[in-house]
């Protein structure tokens, strides 16, 4: 239970820029605000709503500044020029993520595994994707898989993850707890 299980780093992120990277760069709540006027409301990374100022349309920025103050979070506002050609607000997202400078090539959480009469089964504590809506989503482990093998086969098939690194113990009994690390798909 001690032990630190590792791998070595992967060689290269070829992956393309995946949602855990747009959340990093704009926050639990994000107001982009162009040039133009044009608006657009960002939770967790996800496209909530938008606003065409050049077309007299309101504003988001009152319903993104409530929506955070009532989630007890900051608003972070990204101020852009308007970008060349045709664009989708998904573009931008995506080239936020690519152009943000970030020596993190590794993220991690705190991951609880448990045995129970219908089997095993881990759980990503407090993770945008991997947590669930309702924060108790468990992802079922193989028989014959180890803890290690199943928590990486999930980062992976998520996208968020080349490979996981290490599985720190932190706590056991009838749930146990781990610090997972992982190299991070990103193309910066």
């Amino acid at each position: 239970m001690n032990e630190i299980i590792e791998r070595p780093l992967s060689i290269a992120f070829i992956a393309p820029v995946q949602q855990d990277d747009i959340s990093r760069v704009m926050g639990k709540y994000c107001l982009i605000r162009l040039d133009n006027g044009a608006e657009s409301f960002w939770h967790n990374g996800h496209y909530v709503c938008e606003a065409n100022g050049a077309y007299g349309d309101t504003g988001v920025s009152d319903i993104a500044r409530l929506t955070a103050r009532a989630g007890c979070h900051s608003l972070r506002c990204i101020e852009l020029p308007v970008p060349d050609g045709e664009w989708c607000w998904g573009d931008i997202a995506e080239n936020l993520a690519r152009s943000a400078l970030s020596e993190t090539v590794r993220a991690s959480c705190i991951v609880t595994g448990c045995s129970t009469p219908q089997g095993r089964g881990v759980h990503f504590c407090d993770h945008p994707l991997l947590s669930g809506d309702n924060s108790n989503l468990w992802f079922p482990v193989c028989s014959g898989e180890s803890w290690f093998e199943a928590v990486e086969r999930i980062l992976i098939m998520n996208g968020l993850a080349e490979n996981l690194v290490k599985l720190t113990p932190l706590r056991e009994g009838n749930y146990i707890d781990w610090k997972a690390t992982w190299n991070r798909r990103v193309i910066i």
